[in-house]
């Protein structure tokens, strides 16, 4: 397998300094990280007016956690006040990046800021992975724009009982049902919850990739699943892999179950899929007289 090759471009006055460990620790797991850089005004640091000084701290955040994780930062001034250079010279970093270090394979953005769509399309474009990090209130058309994107500062589980919203959640069980149900155990079940419309179309996926045996492989399903949702990925979930995010999802999919397969000559690996459940068949037997 290829190693990963990777690029991480961070967007200073758009993203907590709070965050920089998940970014590192999850950026390294999945392979080698060539470029660790940070674009701000880091003038903005010193001489802050009281209402900037909210702004200045973060920079300042962001300048201890530079020298701790090693990341080089990108001065970009704000010469006219309200404009927010630090785009133009993310931008900028991520084409000299591609130009002139090609065996980059792999972009990481961290920003909520809409406006590096672009660049996200532009470097899929160039045949790179584009990883998003940011946080949840990101537009949708941001996130689909990128390969993945991951949620930084908690995961969807997590935000399940602090926001309201139009999701279906999964628990061991009938989920809807224990979801009305006052907590009667002081263990909570895990949630696990998806947007209606993700697993509307997670249903769907699941019909299409079916085969005549009956089984859908778990790597056809996410690969379908992440080309319409980019934030369908076990990090946002807090799970290690796309077997354990199905898995997790199966409460909600009752017609189906987990099956796999040895892999041949490879006694320790298996073929992950989803089998549909052989339908009960109610005997009518009649009144006997």
């Amino acid at each position: 397998m290829e190693d990963n090759k990777i690029a991480i471009l961070i967007d200073a006055e758009n993203i907590s300094y709070k965050n920089v460990g998940q970014i590192i620790d999850t950026m390294e797991k999945k392979g080698t990280v060539h470029v660790k850089a940070i674009v701000s005004d880091w003038t903005r640091i010193t001489g802050a007016k009281m209402a900037q000084y909210n702004r200045a701290v973060q920079i300042e955040g962001w300048r201890k956690e530079a020298s701790k994780y090693s990341l080089t930062g990108v001065q970009s001034f704000s010469h006219v006040s309200g404009k927010n250079t630090s785009d133009i010279a993310l931008t900028i970093e991520a084409m000299k990046i591609l130009y002139e270090k090609p065996f980059i394979n792999t972009f990481c953005i961290v920003s909520n800021d809409s406006d590096f769509t672009r660049l996200a399309q532009e470097l899929k474009a160039h045949g790179k992975e584009v990883i998003g990090m940011g946080e949840r209130k990101a537009i949708k058309e941001f996130v689909n724009a990128f390969s993945e994107f991951i949620y930084l500062g908690e995961s969807i589980n997590e935000s399940t009982e602090k926001e309201a919203g139009d999701k279906v959640v999964c628990t061991n069980g009938d989920a809807k049902a224990k979801e009305r149900e006052p907590q009667k155990s002081k263990t909570k079940s895990k949630k696990f919850a998806l947007p209606t419309e993700q697993m509307e179309a997670l249903k769907v996926i699941i019909e299409d990739a079916m085969e005549e045996n009956g089984v859908a492989l778990y790597s056809l399903i996410a690969s379908k699943m992440k080309k319409q949702f980019s934030d369908f990925v076990p990090e946002n979930y807090n799970v290690k892999n796309i077997s354990a995010l199905i898995k997790s999802l199966l409460p909600c999919l009752p017609q189906y179950q987990e099956h796999k397969e040895s892999i041949p000559n490879n006694p320790n690996g298996y073929i992950m899929m989803l089998k549909k459940k052989e339908e009960k068949r109610t005997r009518n037997k009649g009144n006997k007289k």
